[in-house]
């Protein structure tokens, strides 16, 4: 696995907090929701928010029409943030522990961040980010889903692809191991990643990425499995952890959250 690159999360930080002091736009701060708080109360991934239909100056850009092919060359590029500096991006970084976004409007994701008023709910993507490690040793893969997009990646290499069909990627092309993988209760069409061994202290560099193409509606989940492990099921399907870096215990029958959680590496 690779070293601890504090750099990276730290340059990550640093553009989110210089936009909020530029002035690029009016931010109001939220309240904590499911795309994450404005304020760090604890270890949590970063996520900031990018609308690919304008410009940094608030111009007409070309991702309305361009949405998977731009998505498609920052993925295939490793993340490379650059990539995404001409588009329009929210002032200030929302953090969050987990990524179980519920079935919603997409014009929730533009109004947590604070730019409603700038931002269209579509053609938007949120980058979350962090380096972390799994709860002890082990192979272990992510499961989810999200609609319209979400990409999971370990050291930058995809390990999931959990978008619908609709958005295409033909640069990254990943295929799922198990295309036809048994149902989650939590989501029953998620898609299944690739399995990966993992060191509960040797700490990898994380990125998540989850958007919304057309808009209307929008939802995420993700989840994770243990080689060799068995989580139990409902009649729903299988029972799986949800992916969390801080606890937050929840009564729910289709996802797990009393186990231990990730760790993240500051």
């Amino acid at each position: 696995m690779n070293a601890l690159r504090p750099n990276r999360i730290r340059r990550f930080l640093l553009v989110a907090v210089l936009l909020g002091l530029t002035g690029v736009s009016r931010v109001v701060a939220q309240e904590p929701g499911v795309f994450g708080s404005s304020e760090r109360n604890t270890s949590a991934l970063i996520g900031i928010f990018y609308d690919l239909k304008q410009t940094q100056q608030r111009e007409p850009a070309d991702g309305g029409k361009r949405y998977s092919d731009i998505v498609d060359e920052f993925i295939v590029s490793g993340f490379d943030e650059a990539l995404l500096n001409h588009y329009y991006r929210a002032p200030l970084p929302l953090y969050t522990t987990q990524i179980a976004m519920p079935r919603m409007s997409a014009e929730e994701a533009p109004k947590a961040f604070g730019v409603e008023d700038e931002v269209k709910p579509r053609a938007w993507v949120v980058h979350y980010k962090a380096q972390v490690a799994p709860p002890e040793d082990g192979t272990y893969r992510f499961l989810g889903r999200a609609d319209d997009m979400m990409i999971v990646a370990i050291n930058r290499k995809v390990v999931l692809n959990g978008s619908l069909g609709s958005t295409k990627l033909p640069k990254l092309n990943w295929t799922s191991p198990e295309p036809q993988g048994r149902p989650l209760a939590a989501h029953r069409s998620a898609a299944y990643g690739d399995w990966i061994e993992l060191k509960a202290d040797e700490p990898v560099d994380l990125d998540i990425l989850v958007g919304e193409r057309p808009g209307g509606i929008f939802n995420a989940i993700l989840l994770y499995e243990k080689q060799g492990h068995d989580y139990g099921h409902t009649s729903g399907g299988r029972v799986l952890p949800l992916f969390q870096v801080a606890e937050k215990k929840e009564d729910k029958r289709e996802y797990l959250t009393d186990g231990p959680v990730w760790k993240i590496f500051e």
